[in-house]
This record gives C-alpha cells, structure tokens and sequence, in this order.
C-alpha cells in the first residue's frame, strides 16, 4: 500500500476524481479494494497509518463493478467520501475477513448491490454508510451493524426492487435518521428478519417506523428487539403496507416492541397476517391518541386482510388493538374449526383519557377474542365489557365474542429489562476495556464501533 504521494500524483487525483465513475469491464475479473486502488482512475487513496486500529482506504469517486466481475470485501476500513456509492453489478463476497468498516464521516454515501446472483454479507459494519439492494438476486447478511445512517435514502437498509428472498440475521441497527429496514412501495421484497436488534431509528422523528417494508410473501420478523425513544414521538416499531394489494404472507412473531409511537401497524391489504408471542409494552408516544398510540393496529378498507393474533402481550398502548376495515380478524376462537386460535393474549393497562381501550373495534366485524386475559380484576362479561368497544357500544359496529376469557384473572407485570448505558466495554478478544481507540468493541453483547 502506498504511504506516500508526490504532488504530480495528487493533481492527478484530483483530475480522475473530476471525471466521471469508473466501471469495470466485466471481463471475470475479481477485485478487491487494493486491487482496485492500483487503478489510477478508481480515485481510492490508501493509507497505512491505522484508523481505528487497521490500514485504511479512502473512496474519492464512485465505482461500479460490472456485471461478469466480482467484488470481494478484504481486511480494511472503507471511508467514503460524500456522494459517492460503490455499485455491485457483478458477483460480491462480503464475507472473507472478520470485520469490515464502511464509513462515511459526513454521510450521503451508500454500497448499492445490483448484482442477479445471491450476495452474502457477514461481520459488516455500516457507519453513516447506507445499503441499497436493487438486484434480484437477493442478500444474506448476519452479524452486522447499522449506525448513525444519515436518511439520505429512505432506510440504512433499503430494498428498492422485489428480487429473490434475502435473510437478515443477529444484525443491529442503532441511531439511523430514518427506517432501520425498509423497502420501496412498489417492491414486495421476500425477506426474513430474524433476532435483529433496533434501537433509536429513524432519529428525524418523521411518520416513519423503525421497520417500514412493503407486505410480501413470505415477510417473516421474529426474535427481533425493537426498541424506540419517548422523545421520537411519530416513530412507530414495526410499520408494513401494501398500498398495491400484493399477495402476502406476513408473520411476526417473539419480537419485543418498546417506547416507540405505536407497537405493530398495518395498513392496506395485507392479505394473511400471523401475530404470536410478541411483547409489546409503552408503545404509546402518540401526542393525539385519535392518531394512533395502539399496541397493534390493522387498518385495511379494501378488506382483504386476514389477521391471526395469538399469545401477545400487549401493555401500555393508547389503544390496545384497534381493527378498522380488514376481512377477518381472530384474537381467539376455541370452536374446533379452521379458524381455531387458542387466544392466550394479554391486556395491560392500555387506554387514554382516563378510559381503558384493550381492544376497539372500529368495523363492522363480528371478532372473536375468546380465551384472553383482559386488563380486569375478574374476567366476567360485566367486567370486559368495560375494556372493549364494540357493537355493546355502538350499534354501527361489529360484535366482539370474547367469552369464554381466560381462567387465568392475574394479568401479571411487565418488567423489561433494558440494556445499560454503563455497561462494560470489550475488545474482541474479550478482554474489559477502559480507554478506547476509534474501532471495534462488545457492549452489552452486541458489537459496536466507537
């Protein structure tokens, strides 16, 4: 790697970074970042002076990697310059080296992946850098992290068009100024989000939830914490829509949604929705509660939506589930039939306005509820009735079958435990750390870059 540059290299560069992005030949070729940085209109400065305890390169210009050529993530830290994107055309590996850094100090850079074959990622660490997907290829990612993204697209992980199924997997996503995941309207994407952690995102505090994709088949989110701010007051958990009626399959299951505006909402035709042993606690940060604030929210009038709510517990909320429009909606139906559903929810301490809202119906659905646990001290009809709303209410709407409840009367406590903000700090060795240089450690079992 070169240290040094004569000042004729340095005008030269600057002459390259001028002119427009290199693209590769697409000859089966396979590249890596120094490889790359021998070529002198790729405009890549490399240094062996550590940054953040490795030699690093720096990216002046954009590049794309044609298709026919592959890309291959070696062992050194990526800084980006502003605008700039390193497209993927071809084939990409991004799995070869323990750690990789892509960072952007002043944000406004993104890795665009366009490539038709199956793009595997591990140990990535995106810092201000964002990941776009546009190939139909699909992606693999594990063990990575999203920071500190700075919103210039619509999510630090954004699928911009349906391709095959991609896996995202024990990833982090922390302080990203809009969506942590998301993808594009118009984009169905099959996608797995399993025991991933969000925490803080979409910092902007626009209408945009933590996880904001469009309803496909299958879309499965399970094992994932999602944890919001107070201060984010119009940032939702986990957002999905399908305001082009695309034939979905959607489950969300073991997730942990906290603090955030609402727990779960969807809007539009989502088809068929699976809900089960989510915990859903204090997602009510809404300023006016007509505008949300639920633990979960099912808004379709085209309805077309199909939804199963099973074993959640949900607390906390402005509303606990409201249901407007939809097809059908079962949170519990003990005939031995196709649409039987053990129920198994619990309510606690959901409302606003002094009155307590476990679940309301605002639709003309006949609901079964049946075998829950409301937020009563006895689970009478008399006393139900006092947490529902439903044609018992008002005669235009539907009627909620919630008897028989759960034998069950004790609603229990909520106690979360959070990660703390003192917690030690480890290098990856695994050895405690007082005095940090810039680079990679663990904190509260997750890695991080400070």
């Amino acid at each position: 790697m070169k240290k040094t540059f004569s000042l004729l290299m340095v005008l030269t560069m600057t002459a390259v970074m001028a002119r427009a992005q290199l693209t590769t030949k697409g000859d089966g070729t396979t590249y890596n970042i120094e490889s790359l940085s021998a070529i002198a209109e790729a405009g890549i400065v490399g240094h062996d002076e550590p940054h953040g305890g490795q030699p690093y390169y720096e990216l002046h210009q954009s590049i794309t990697i044609a298709a026919g050529d592959k890309f291959v993530m070696d062992d050194y830290i990526y800084i980006f310059s502003p605008g700039v994107k390193l497209t993927v055309a071809g084939e990409g590996d991004f799995t070869q080296v323990d750690c990789a850094i892509l960072k952007a100090p002043e944000g406004q850079a993104s890795l665009c992946i366009e490539s038709s074959t199956l793009t595997p990622f591990k140990n990535c660490h995106f810092v201000g850098v964002g990941l776009e997907v546009r190939g139909t290829g699909g992606i693999e990612m594990s063990h990575s992290t999203f920071q500190d993204h700075d919103g210039s697209s619509a999510a630090a992980l954004y699928f911009i068009n349906a391709g095959a199924a991609s896996l995202i997997s024990d990833c982090s996503f922390e302080d990203c100024a809009k969506a942590a995941i998301g993808s594009a309207a118009n984009a169905p994407q099959p996608l797995t989000i399993k025991d991933c952690v969000l925490t803080r995102n979409s910092t902007a505090n626009k209408n945009i939830p933590q996880i904001n994709i469009t309803a496909a088949s299958p879309l499965v989110i399970s094992g994932c914490t999602i944890t919001g701010t107070p201060e984010n007051n119009m940032v939702g958990g986990i957002g999905i829509s399908n305001f082009m009626s695309y034939d979905a399959d959607v489950t969300i299951s073991g997730c942990t949604v906290t603090d955030n505006r609402y727990g779960i909402g969807i809007v539009g035709p989502a088809a068929k929705i699976v809900m089960q042993d989510n915990r859903l606690v204090n997602n009510r940060y809404e300023t006016n509660p007509m505008n949300g604030g639920s633990g979960i929210s099912l808004y379709d009038p085209y309805r077309q939506t199909n939804a199963v709510i099973t074993r959640n517990h949900i607390e906390g909320s402005l509303w606990g589930v409201t249901v407007i429009g939809c097809k059908s909606v079962n949170l519990g139906c003990l005939d031995k039939s196709d649409s039987y559903n053990p129920g198994g929810n619990v309510f606690k301490d959901n409302g606003n306005g002094g009155v307590l809202y476990d679940l309301y119906n605002n639709s003309d659905l006949t609901i079964y509820a049946q075998n829950n646990t409301w937020n009563v001290s006895e689970q009478t009809e008399e006393q139900i009735e006092t947490v529902v709303f439903h044609q018992h209410d008002d005669a235009k709407l539907g009627r909620v079958i919630f008897m028989p409840a759960a034998a069950n009367t004790n609603i229990g406590d909520c106690v979360e435990s959070t990660p703390a903000a003192n917690a030690p700090v480890y290098n990856l060795n695994g050895q405690r750390v007082s005095t940090m240089r810039r680079g990679l450690y663990i904190k509260n079992g997750r890695k991080r870059i400070f």
